[in-house]
Parts: C-alpha cells; structure tokens; sequence
C-alpha cells in the first residue's frame, strides 16, 4: 500500500489565521464588555455602601440626642464627588406613646440614574 501525503495546502494557512483572528476578536470584545460591566458595578457598590454607612451614621447621630430633640431634618454630604442627601423624618408617639418612629432616607444620584437608600428605626424614651 501507497499511502501519499498531500502536501499542497496552498490558502490553507490564511484561512486558518482568518477564523483564529475572527475568534480573537469577539473573545476580546466579550471580554472587554464584561470588563466595563464590572467597573460600572464596582462604582454601583461603593455608592451604595457609603449611602447605607452615611444613613446608619445619621442614626447613631440621632441616638445621641436627647429624646425631646430627635426631629426632623435634612442635610447633605459630598463624599468622592458624589453627593448625598440625608433626610430624616421622625413621627412622634409612634408606633406606641412615648416612641419615635424614624426613617432616614439617603438619596444620590449616579449615572445609572436617582437612587435611594431608606432604614427605619423606633427610639423609646429611657426613664431613669
């Protein structure tokens, strides 16, 4: 038996480098994509933390006030060019006499669009 190997493989090898190069391209496109995705999340999150950070801190500020000046208010902070609005409503006698029912609503605006953060909480008189 006569086994003969082809050996004219003209064309062959710039076919192959096309389809390798066309692969390559859309395995760096759908890496890039995830890539942009993932710093868009990552922003996403640290805003987001600092949102609920800044809404716990207005809770532990309230909680070192005396009990007849927890109120109303709203106040804003910048923190790494973004700005936060902190507003915080109390309503008296609520849920219960002698307690406050609080919700503190931390708003910011990002790219994605207004965004908002809200933690409640109930404070009751301490009598001594």
């Amino acid at each position: 038996m006569n086994f003969s190997l082809r050996t004219n493989h003209r064309g062959s090898t710039l076919i192959e480098s096309l389809v390798a190069l066309a692969l390559f391209g859309l395995t760096a496109s759908a890496v890039g994509d995830m890539l942009m995705r993932q710093i868009r999340m990552q922003g996403t999150n640290m805003t987001r933390t600092t949102a609920i950070a800044l809404a716990e801190r207005e809770l532990e500020d309230l909680r070192g006030l005396d009990y007849s000046k927890i109120d109303d208010r709203t106040s804003s902070q910048t923190v790494a060019a973004m700005t936060y609005t902190i507003a915080t409503t109390v309503t008296d006698d609520s849920p219960a006499d002698g307690m406050k029912a609080i919700a503190t609503k931390v708003s910011w605006t990002e790219p994605a669009g207004a965004q908002t953060y809200t933690i409640n909480a109930i404070y009751t008189a301490i009598k001594r």
